[in-house]
């Protein structure tokens, strides 16, 4: 007999989940791992679902079919609504370590049902205290193991910070782009749609329909979050803080009406390619004092979620 490497994957799979059902079984609490394959490798959920497609666990395991939904796959007697529901009730929290509950927080999984192939996906499968231990020993012929087996931990265990990979934010706040200059305009959206612009996007050149002092704009980009963006819906009239573009001040892309170096003497035929193009510009000069734009700050919980954790005083973005 020779197997493909799927196949192989598929027994495997089919093992570690015989294994959580016997772990269990005995009264050990299951780990990541242990816990992700018995949910739906469990031969219950098995029923209802047939898989034909690869599932994803978490966005970071990639695992066969035949381990998540090979419970209630066949039977095709549930919806995929239904089984999303009972994904979250086939394991508790007294049944695994503590550090699952921060990171087993989705389950997802493609099956084939009579009205089509839908994604299932579960969320916070762990989400109770206690789970149903005779569904997740379906089909093991184990004995079912009494709850009394699975002491409750404290809640203190399930702190945060106590979550495998948790990251204890410093004090205090994170200056963006410090030492930089810069300007404040008033934006109004006189378009009919509503328009996004990102956080580098040299704001001079950006949607034509937003009305601004766009002179004021050159050489600058929105003092925000990298890889964040500000929405200007129809009709908006919003007050953004800028930020003076660092780095070699070269500006390639966008709309091209400020290509090239950034230089203060370019200013006229800038200009003169704004009107051409049909860019909005109403001139309005400085709005507030340079010196009293406070520049953008972050909590550093903030800043850690979104670039990952960092022990310096400044952030500073090209």
């Amino acid at each position: 007999m020779q197997l493909i490497a799927r196949e192989l994957d598929k027994l495997v799979i089919a093992q570690t989940g015989l294994l959580a059902q016997r772990r269990l079984a005995r009264g050990v609490k299951l780990n990541y791992s242990e816990a992700t394959v018995l949910t739906f490798f469990n031969p219950a959920f098995e029923r209802e679902l047939e898989a034909r497609k690869v599932m994803s666990i978490n966005n970071r395991v990639g695992i066969d079919r035949q381990c998540a939904a090979r419970g209630m796959m066949r039977d095709g007697k549930h919806t995929a609504a239904e089984l999303m529901s009972i994904g979250k009730h086939i394991l508790g929290r007294r049944n695994v370590l503590p550090g699952v509950i921060g990171t087993l927080t989705v389950l997802q999984i493609e099956g084939t049902f009579t009205t089509g192939t839908h994604l299932v996906t579960v969320d916070q499968p762990i989400s109770s205290e206690n789970g149903n231990v005779d569904l997740a020993m379906y089909g093991s012929f184990l004995p079912v193991p009494d709850d009394s087996l699975f002491p409750s931990y404290p809640e203190s265990e399930y702190e945060p910070l106590k979550m495998p990979g948790a990251i204890p934010p410093g004090e205090g706040r994170i200056e963006l782009n410090p030492g930089r200059k810069r300007t404040q305009l008033r934006v109004t959206n006189k378009g009919d749609r509503p328009i996004q612009i990102g956080s580098h996007f040299h704001f001079i050149e950006s949607n034509p329909e937003l009305d601004f002092d766009r002179i004021q704009a050159y050489g600058y980009h929105l003092d925000i979050p990298a890889g964040s963006s500000t929405r200007f819906e129809p009709g908006d009239i919003k007050t953004v803080n800028l930020t003076q573009i660092s780095g070699l001040k070269t500006i390639k892309g966008g709309s091209s009406i400020a290509t090239g170096t950034i230089d203060l003497s370019h200013t006229n035929a800038v200009l003169q390619r704004i009107h051409e193009e049909g860019f909005r510009h109403t001139p309005e000069g400085v709005l507030i004092d340079i010196q009293k734009i406070e520049p953008f700050t972050m909590d550093r919980l903030s800043y850690a979620m979104m670039y990952g954790p960092t022990v310096g005083l400044h952030s500073t973005w090209r």
